[in-house]
């Protein structure tokens, strides 16, 4: 599911799951035109702590005009032991991660935040403290602005039961703004899931999506970019997989 509209900035758009269905994963896209790569921020994107069904996502771009942002959520019926789990608000310096835990035994689908101060975006979402079996148990996110040295961050992650058949694998793009990659899932698999984290002075995130085979991409997967008025930039994108 996916919802594209052209707004102001922090503006949240909102994209909902069908009846019966929870958001355990989504993403976020933000652009505007003339497309100019350190123009344009995300500021949000994450698991509405209030309802179960919809994932939220704001932008902002610094030349003042408007942005287009588009908001995608990846549903499916409510996993065994499902809840979204969010931090206390906190002040944070800039860039210093936020870490939300899942509760024992459960695992993390998803994440995301909200970051908030003036002209404040989203710099990192993405899994970690990966267990035993290769699954995430805590979701990693944080911010930046270009006026304070703190930022305010409102962080949720979605955690479930394990589930055997879902894999994560990561990997890394390196390149002068915009960076980023698409990280494809394997065998034909089909994604549930990703995040990506931007590193580099001033770095911010422009995507954190998913890619679907059903709307073009060459396989499904995860999309991670970043850009910035300095180079280079270092994106780290992840993805997770599941048999169709």
């Amino acid at each position: 599911m996916k919802t594209t509209e052209t707004v102001p900035d922090y503006r949240k758009v909102l994209v909902s799951c069908p009846a019966g269905k929870v958001a355990i994963n989504g993403g976020a896209e933000a652009s505007a035109t003339p497309s100019d790569y350190d123009s344009v921020a995300l500021v949000s994107s994450y698991p509405s702590p209030w309802t179960t069904t919809l994932w939220v996502a704001s932008a902002r771009n610094f030349s003042g005009q408007p942005s287009t942002v588009t908001a995608w959520a990846i549903c499916a019926r409510k996993p065994s032991g499902y809840e979204v789990v969010q931090a206390p608000s906190s002040q944070v310096p800039v860039d210093q991660p936020v870490t939300l835990s899942c509760p024992a035994g459960k695992v993390a689908f998803s994440g995301g935040a909200e970051i908030q101060s003036d002209r404040s975006s989203l710099t990192k979402s993405y899994p970690a403290a990966f267990n035993s079996a290769k699954q995430p148990t805590q979701w990693v996110v944080a911010g930046r602005n270009a006026a304070n040295s703190t930022v305010g961050v409102e962080a949720s992650a979605v955690c479930a039961d394990p589930i055997t058949d879902v894999t994560w694998s990561t990997g890394r793009a390196t390149s002068n703004s915009p960076a980023g990659g698409f990280l494809v899932c394997p065998d034909g698999r089909q994604v549930v899931g990703g995040g990506a984290s931007a590193s580099g002075p001033e770095s911010v995130l422009i995507s954190s999506k998913p890619g679907l085979k059903s709307e073009g991409a060459r396989s499904d997967g995860w999309w991670g970019q970043a850009g910035g008025f300095y180079e280079p930039l270092t994106v780290d994108v992840y993805v997770a997989c599941a048999s169709r």
